[in-house]
């Protein structure tokens, strides 16, 4: 049984001719008259009752009738509704919005992005700015629902729910980093190959605020900063590390070569993470579930970035 033969007979129930029907199908009578007979067989009863003035149905073709013209509308309503949800898909443009830090956007993000578009060039991408230590002290009020960041471990344990501070989230970390003091060419500090926050206390402090480190109250425990620049924006304060005229600390997620800031590492066991951070009940859907695996493997490759931490 196919659908075509339900389809010719509630068509000639509908003419009450076989010859018309066979007109409006657009098959010839023959073909039409075989399809009915076929039907007949298969079911073991008789349809049609074949009269002069036209053809009627049966009883039981009465019954076949009414339940094909059932059938017929659910898949009518289906091909509809399949048709719309095609056009939907079409039309549709999937996007993925990421929160993450001005500084992390400008180095380590900028490439994994690129690599992500390589391989899903369909996804559009929104970024927004936000700060790492807010993302994780309060997902509900900035309505971050996945975050690009880089934090330190102390602040990692100091907000997570195992400290008893009831912040839950996720933490997918993706590459451990290290602290660097950053100062220009003619800084004293050049001459090291390394640096405590001990000596940097010493001198001029300039503090780009990211949410990584609160470092102003870090460096407090060193000695007594300092503090000459407290910026949010980084280009604000460059031009003050490349005279010379202070110290800044940055992860090594915020390195940017090519440029005249020498970066020197810090010998104090400073632990740094960089990972995605979501709310822990709150369910990535399917674009940002993709995103999360493919910086996954990205870093197990050491795709995003040559930078060894």
């Amino acid at each position: 049984m196919r659908l075509e033969q339900l389809y010719y007979l509630c068509e000639i129930a509908k003419n009450k001719s076989i010859s018309y029907t066979a007109e409006l199908v657009h098959i010839s009578q023959p073909a039409l008259s075989s399809a009915i007979h076929k039907l007949e067989l298969e079911l073991g009863v008789k349809l049609l009752n074949r009269f002069r003035q036209g053809v009627y149905l049966t009883e039981e073709g009465e019954k076949v009738v009414k339940t094909a013209t059932e059938v017929l509308a659910k898949i009518e309503e289906l091909e509809h509704d399949l048709a719309l949800s095609k056009e939907a898909k079409q039309n549709s443009v999937e996007s993925l919005t990421l929160y993450t830090t001005q500084q992390l956007g400008n180095t380590i993000l900028s490439k994994v992005l690129t690599h992500f578009h390589q391989e899903y060039p369909h996804i559009r991408l929104n970024l927004k700015e936000t700060n790492s230590l807010r993302v994780i002290s309060n997902f509900q009020a900035d309505n971050c629902s996945l975050s690009f960041i880089a934090i330190s471990d102390d602040i990692l344990k100091k907000y997570s729910k195992t400290q008893g501070k009831g912040y839950n989230f996720n933490f997918e970390k993706l590459r451990n980093g290290k602290l660097y003091a950053v100062v220009g060419k003619n800084h004293p500090l050049n001459k090291f190959k390394n640096a405590s926050l001990e000596e940097i206390v010493k001198y001029p402090i300039i503090i780009i605020e990211n949410g990584c480190l609160p470092y102003a109250e870090m460096l407090k425990k060193y000695g007594d900063p300092d503090i000459l620049v407290h910026s949010d924006i980084f280009a604000s304060s460059s031009d003050f590390i490349n005279k010379g005229f202070g110290v800044a600390l940055a992860s090594s997620f915020f390195i940017i070569p090519d440029t005249d800031f020498v970066y020197i590492p810090i010998s104090n066991n400073i632990k740094v993470s960089l990972g995605l951070v979501w709310p822990e009940n709150y369910n990535l859907d399917l674009i940002q579930q993709k995103f999360v695996n493919f910086c996954i493997e990205a870093f197990k490759k050491n795709k995003p970035t040559k930078n060894k931490n």
